[in-house]
């Protein structure tokens, strides 16, 4: 299905298609960083598509 984008560390509940996300790279104190992984294992880890970036 494709590779998503999700924040490393604490504070995600989303996956992300686009990289330049607000939502991505926002909370500049807890933000450690972005990784790829497959869509797939971002929804088995309970994480939803981004609303921002469905719009």
């Amino acid at each position: 299905m494709g590779e998503v984008h999700v924040r490393v560390g604490e504070y995600r509940s989303s996956y992300h298609t686009d990289p330049d996300c607000s939502a991505l790279n926002g909370k500049p104190e807890t933000f450690k960083g972005i990784e790829e992984i497959p869509r797939e294992e971002a929804e088995a880890k309970g994480l939803q598509s981004c609303r921002l970036c469905r719009s």
